[in-house]
């Protein structure tokens, strides 16, 4: 009891000793008198009389009124003296002993052994557990007397204190601790531990990843205690501490299982272009692509998902480094083995396109059989650039045995093999000087293919589809799908070639533009493009002329040519006139650069 405290109770002695001296004299007037007394004067004396009752005052001198100042304060003291052998040992700031004396609406009344009694909110108890009257509870007492003069108390900090000091306990032993998921946050998951609460991050709520934090929410687990922060009286929790430590333990216990040919179940834990990591129990394996299936996939997750609980086979252990390699495909039988008994060389088949690569499309014949028509085997005569723009994966496709190797697991199919070989009358298709008629099928860099019927293709070469145009890509010429004329003017049985002319269809101009230009004319010509080459132009009789940049000088490459546009005319002067190339070199006649 602090000062101020023990000077209050000895005023209120004091008053109350004055007061007993005068109602005793007052009623011993009355009694002799045979008046009746008074009930506001029986109990204004119910305080001292209180104490008296219990005995604690016994043999203690009453007050006449006749006793002077110095004595009545001996008197209190004495008293005072007394009254506080009857309070707890308290303090501010500590968790106490109350019994709990009443309950209202709001409140909860408690007897601390102090001069008056404290409440505390019925907010800090939950309403299914208040404590009946009568009984004791802990409590925390922060201050005697508040700015209004009350005892302030709280039940919530005495719980958080017992708990805070049990869960350091935990923390300091590594013990597991029960807990109760009950929000998501960002970064993580709120834990319930009872009365305080802890952060669990999401990287550490679980060994393997969790797709989804909400599913956790409302489940009750074991936890350990990571982290203390004692100044802002935070934890940080991990259920990951407590699964790992189990995991060892199954670890252990695995390692004495594993051998090449042993059969587990896993969980698959992880997938990536090249296979799908799966857990054992505590040790995780790889499964590589190639061992899913004995026939071809392009990707794990066509055959597993994240998630899967799967039967796996174990085929290579290395014990130093503890890798594990897990194979699906092992646990059939490899079809390859009766290979010779099913296929022969010439046979025909119709099988699934699996997948299509740059090289050749995959042919599935029966589950885990695969065989590969490779691009070359697919037309006698056209050029196939890309062959997802013929077949799609799904597609059935006819073809024949080219080739078998049971024991590197290869078939060979051809496409082109179902059909005669054209080439084989190509001259009794198709002759030099032949002009006909078809339709462009592709249009590349170098050049067009065109269609000359019967699964036979024409190549037009760039350089053949003008006498004196010179085009920068041949779409300037031919589309797909156009039907053009043209002319055969080369045919190569041992590239499997013919070359075609849409040119030739006219006659030569080259003679008559030797004589027409010569070396120093001038001339005016209108630009067509702009480029590192140089500069494009078109003169009369549909030639294309050629400035190259390397006659051209800094300055007007750097003052002249930025104000040409395409369509604009220049002045030109001829160089040179090359009728074997057919091609005319041109020079800029340079304008005045200041």
């Amino acid at each position: 009891m602090n000062d101020q405290a023990k000077q209050d109770v000895k005023n209120e002695v004091v008053e109350e000793a004055v007061l007993e001296a005068v109602v005793e004299r007052k009623t011993d007037e009355k009694v002799s008198e045979n008046q009746p007394v008074a009930a506001e004067t029986v109990s204004s004396k119910k305080t001292i009389k209180d104490y008296l009752s219990k005995d604690l005052f016994s043999g203690i001198k009453v007050i006449s009124g006749k006793e002077d100042q110095a004595e009545i304060e001996k008197l209190a003291d004495d008293v005072l003296e007394e009254y506080e052998g009857t309070f707890n040992d308290i303090s501010e700031n500590q968790i106490i002993s109350a019994k709990v004396i009443g309950i209202s609406d709001n409140d909860v009344m408690v007897d601390i052994g102090f001069k008056s009694e404290g409440l505390i909110s019925r907010s800090e108890f939950n309403n299914k557990d208040l404590p009946e009257i009568g009984s004791d509870i802990d409590i925390f007492l922060e201050k005697f007397e508040d700015t209004d003069g009350n005892i302030t108390l709280s039940k919530y900090k005495a719980d958080f204190i017992k708990r805070w000091d049990e869960l350091r306990m935990f923390e300091e032993t590594k013990e597991p601790v029960q807990g109760k998921i009950i929000k998501r946050v960002k970064g993580g998951l709120v834990v319930d531990l009872g009365v305080i609460q802890a952060f669990l991050p999401g990287s550490q709520a679980d060994v393997q990843p969790i797709k989804n934090f909400d599913d956790l929410i409302g489940k009750e687990m074991d936890f350990q205690i990571v982290k203390v922060d004692e100044m802002r009286k935070n934890l940080v929790v991990s259920r990951k501490a407590i699964l790992e430590e189990s995991l060892n333990e199954k670890r252990q216990e695995l390692m004495t299982k594993i051998e090449v040919g042993a059969q587990l179940q896993g969980l698959v834990k992880n997938i990536t272009d090249f296979g799908a990591f799966v857990d054992l129990g505590g040790v995780d394996g790889l499964i590589h692509i190639t061992d899913f299936s004995w026939g071809r996939i392009n990707h794990p997750s066509e055959i597993v998902s994240i998630g899967d609980e799967i039967t796996v086979q174990i085929i290579d252990y290395n014990k130093e480094t503890s890798r594990i390699s897990l194979g699906l495909k092992q646990l059939v039988d490899n079809p390859w083995k009766t290979i010779p008994d099913k296929y022969s060389i010439g046979d025909t088949n119709i099988g699934k396109v699996v997948s299509i690569m740059n090289y050749g499309i995959f042919i599935e014949l029966e589950k885990g059989i695969e065989g590969l028509i490779h691009i070359s085997e697919i037309s006698w005569t056209k050029n196939i650039q890309n062959l997802q723009d013929q077949y799609k994966v799904g597609d059935s496709i006819e073809s024949k045995i080219l080739f078998i190797d049971a024991n590197e697991q290869k078939i060979s199919l051809g496409i082109k093999q179902l059909t005669e070989d054209p080439w084989s009358n190509i001259s009794v298709q198709v002759s030099i000087g032949d002009k006909k008629e078809g339709a462009v099928n592709k249009v590349t860099k170098f050049g067009a293919y065109v269609d000359l019927g019967k699964d036979i293709e024409g190549f037009i070469r760039n350089t053949d589809f003008h006498w004196t145009k010179n085009p920068l890509h041949p779409k300037e010429f031919v589309s797909e799908g156009d039907i053009v004329k043209f002319v055969i003017v080369d045919i190569s049985d041992k590239d499997r070639k013919i070359l075609v002319s849409m040119k030739d269809l006219t006659e030569n101009p080259w003679s008559d533009i030797v004589e027409k230009y010569s070396a120093g004319d001038k001339l005016k010509a209108s630009v067509v493009s702009i480029n590192d080459s140089g500069v494009t132009v078109d003169m009369s009789d549909d030639i294309t002329g050629l400035v190259h940049s390397d006659q051209i000088s800094k300055e007007l490459k750097k003052d002249y040519l930025p104000s040409i546009e395409p369509g604009a005319t220049i002045d030109v002067v001829v160089v040179e006139v090359n009728e074997q190339g057919k091609n005319v070199t041109l020079m800029l006649d340079q304008p005045d650069v200041d």
